[in-house]
């Protein structure tokens, strides 16, 4: 049989050089890993967050890029547990609560639109998106988050909607939104037995002003007295521009079985209007006063429908300006 060779062992130092060396290895690839991941999330245009998988457990983690966007350092978000629903608007926080709370145990919704005030006061509109990590077992771990600056989006959003309900020359509610708040007011009204008025006005001697002070010159004068009606009506009550010289009241919810009647509420308001828009006005280095003829269309007693007593304000309007407008008075 031949002889076994010898098996070299090798010593206890090129055994510890070995260890080293390989522990140097795996710590220079973790540092590089850890420094290409860190630089890859501090470039996005968002904020990172790991937090605790319960909405009143700690945040882990989050990227510099809060600062920018909240207003906040990364230390002291992740330093106080309730720093993120302090900072929430708070018409947004009970909703923004409730759908966390909601993802929580169902995996929807996946993201959500919410305000944020800053320590500045300032508003921004954030999109967050949020995953729920597990273990194996199917365990909760932590949530991770991306937060997003869609501020500008939501404002530009925001200026459309209003854009798509308002007036450009007055900014009052337009037809769209006053015949949206009408089939509510009557949806209301059916239900609770009350009334509802719609005035349907137009101002008297539009046209003047228009041929001899210029357009501009009636613009200016629809401007004020879109603001004189406004000063004129209740709190409660809708006024809206229809178009060219013409504009609508809505009067909901008026009780028939108390005072002042139903009647007696259009009465005050619309000599209320009458006054304010008889008022002279400053216009271009002249004088202006204008009258305004109005027209009363009343629920259940008038008509039952919207589009009944639009139709039938708008006649009692045009029966008034023959007759002559409103008499004006300062009550």
């Amino acid at each position: 049989m031949a002889a076994l060779e010898p098996i070299e062992v090798p010593g206890e130092a090129v055994v510890n050089d070995a260890i080293s060396s390989r522990i140097h290895d795996l710590e220079r690839r973790l540092f590089e890993a850890e420094a290409k991941y860190q630089s890859l999330v501090e470039q996005l245009p968002a904020a990172i967050y790991i937090d605790a998988p319960d909405p009143d457990g700690p945040t882990y983690y989050v990227s510099p890029q809060i600062r920018e966007l909240l207003g906040i350092s990364p230390a002291d978000y992740v330093g106080k547990s309730d720093v993120w629903e302090s900072l929430i608007h708070p018409d947004d926080r009970q909703r923004m609560l409730d759908e966390y709370r909601l993802w929580l145990e169902t995996g929807e919704p996946e993201a959500g639109d919410y305000r944020y005030v800053r320590p500045d006061g300032s508003i921004v509109w954030i999109h967050d998106r949020s995953k729920l990590v597990r273990d194996p077992d199917g365990s909760a771990l932590f949530v991770q988050g991306v937060m997003f600056d869609i501020t500008a989006q939501k404002e530009a959003e925001l200026r459309m909607q209003h854009m798509a309900y308002h007036d450009a020359l007055t900014d009052l509610p337009n037809r769209a939104m006053f015949e949206e708040h009408l089939g509510l007011a009557l949806a209301r009204a059916q239900r609770n037995r009350t009334s509802v008025a719609v005035l349907f006005m137009d101002l008297d001697g539009f046209k003047d002003v228009n041929d001899r002070l210029g357009h501009s010159a009636g613009d200016d004068l629809l401007r004020v007295v879109a603001h004189r009606l406004r000063e004129a009506t209740r709190a409660t009550d809708l006024l809206a521009r229809l178009g060219g010289d013409e504009f609508l009241v809505l009067l909901a919810d008026l009780p028939d079985e108390r005072a002042p009647s139903p009647l007696a509420v259009v009465e005050v308001v619309t000599t209320r209007m009458a006054g304010r828009v008889a008022e002279a006005i400053a216009l271009r280095g002249d004088t202006v006063r204008t009258t305004i003829s109005i027209g009363t269309a009343m629920y259940p007693d008038d008509a039952q429908t919207a589009d009944d007593l639009m139709r039938l304000a708008d006649a009692a309007m045009y029966g008034q300006k023959r007759r002559g407008p409103v008499a004006p008075t300062s009550g």
